[in-house]
């Protein structure tokens, strides 16, 4: 039971009051939407987006996810433009990979909690070549085609390392250790379906995958490889944050 003071009650009974007053108003318009502000860490929102999917999935499919692993490849910093560090935030499990040296030492600090590992995702285990601009940078990738394209637009020659790589599901049946995978995220500039290709999806199947695909365009998403893929594997298309495509799982879609 609460029990409620004489100053509760009086206060209580001010707000009712107020509210009605000042209901369809400017000022109520406005602290309301201040109110519902979302503080978002990611470079375009994605992080907003896939906190509204949750959120939805609960009101209509009364499903809460209060916790859950998170797969973050291609994580470059650990707070900023960080599409995992809301989740973070809320006491989710991470499972952060990116190659980039010194990578680990910084999400090591910031991100204590999180299994930080500084390698790369590939279809096969072994070395591979990685094409580094800068530590970080958003340009950095193991596809010559994308670091082409960054040294067109950035007039920069990348710095050419070979780096550890390994495939997605040899890392999940080391670290997940039986927990069960929620959110996948890809962001590799141009690699997204080799790390695909890396995946046991008959074993590890998360609820939610998003990937940025540069080359994603209205008129081809359809037949875009990535949304094929994914499509064969049960996963359908549920947004476009341009550049990223968030898939969903068939047996978590809201509405059905």
């Amino acid at each position: 039971m609460v029990w409620f003071g004489p100053c509760d009650h009086i206060k209580s009974f001010a707000w009712t009051t107020a509210s009605r007053l000042l209901k369809g108003s400017r000022v109520a318009e406005r602290w309301s939407g201040g109110k519902s502000k979302v503080v978002s860490y990611s470079q375009f929102g994605e992080d907003a987006n896939l906190l509204a999917f949750y959120r939805r999935l609960e009101q209509e499919r009364k499903l809460t996810v209060g916790q859950g692993w998170v797969v973050d490849i291609g994580a470059f910093r650990p707070i900023t433009r960080s599409n995992s560090f809301v989740f973070y935030q809320r006491g989710w499990h991470g499972i952060n990979i990116d190659p980039t040296p010194g990578f680990k030492r910084t999400f090591d600090r910031v991100r204590p909690r999180d299994l930080n590992l500084e390698r790369g995702v590939a279809s096969k285990e072994g070395a591979a070549t990685f094409y580094l601009f800068d530590q970080p940078s958003c340009w950095n990738t193991f596809d010559l085609k994308a670091a082409t394209y960054a040294t067109k637009v950035t007039g920069m020659k990348p710095q050419e390392i070979s780096v550890k790589v390994s495939r997605l599901d040899t890392i999940l049946d080391e670290y997940l250790r039986g927990g069960m995978l929620e959110l996948l995220l890809i962001d590799a500039e141009g690699y997204d379906l080799e790390i695909l290709h890396s995946n046991n999806f008959l074993k590890y199947r998360p609820r939610v995958i998003l990937i940025e695909v540069m080359t994603a365009s209205a008129q081809g998403l359809t037949n875009d490889p990535v949304v094929q893929h994914l499509r064969d594997f049960g996963y359908e298309l549920f947004s476009w944050l341009n550049p990223n495509l968030m898939f969903v799982r068939n047996d978590s879609l809201p509405g059905n």
